[in-house]
């Protein structure tokens, strides 16, 4: 089984992430379907429809969030070389064909926060520099299209 890498933080949100839509489901929904039911007729109750469509969407994200806890690891800084842009890494790119100087921490999906530049390990940009040295050009396959990035610098990120 692959494992989904963590840091301890992320891990802790998680599991609170978890915690908070199982109460929710046992609590926020049931009264909702609840108060729905006590209108009558449950096949003409578009409170009741919305509601019931609320527990199964909330029941689907609790599935994905669960799944991703079925092998947890959690990482950190000494499980990775200095030498190369690996997990835990805040890294300074520059793409080749607009000279813009961006710059990106990769860390795990618990952590991402694209406001402050925090990026997953999984996603195609941080696939394309994971494994690169300083001063290599790479071709990262983004959503927008291809991008030729130069690894300006990189280091570890300090709250890792």
């Amino acid at each position: 089984m692959t494992p989904n890498f963590f840091t301890a933080d992320g891990l802790r949100r998680l599991r609170q992430e978890i915690k908070d839509l199982e109460q929710f489901i046992k609590v926020d929904i049931a009264e909702d379907l609840n108060v729905a039911a006590a209108h009558g007729d449950l096949r003409e109750n578009a409170e009741y429809s919305a509601a019931k469509e609320k527990q199964a969407l909330s029941m689907a994200q609790l599935r994905s969030l669960r799944e991703r806890l079925r092998s947890p690891q959690v990482v950190s800084k000494k499980d990775f070389p200095d030498d190369i842009v690996t997990l835990l890494k805040w890294v300074r790119i520059k793409d080749l064909d607009t000279d813009m100087v961006e710059e990106r921490i990769i860390l795990c999906d618990g952590d991402t926060d694209l406001d402050k530049g925090i990026i997953s390990y999984t996603s195609p940009l941080a696939a394309a520099l994971i494994g690169h040295k300083k001063g290599e050009v790479v071709e990262a396959q983004l959503p927008g299209g291809v991008r030729r990035l130069e690894i300006l610098d990189f280091e570890f990120y300090d709250e890792a």
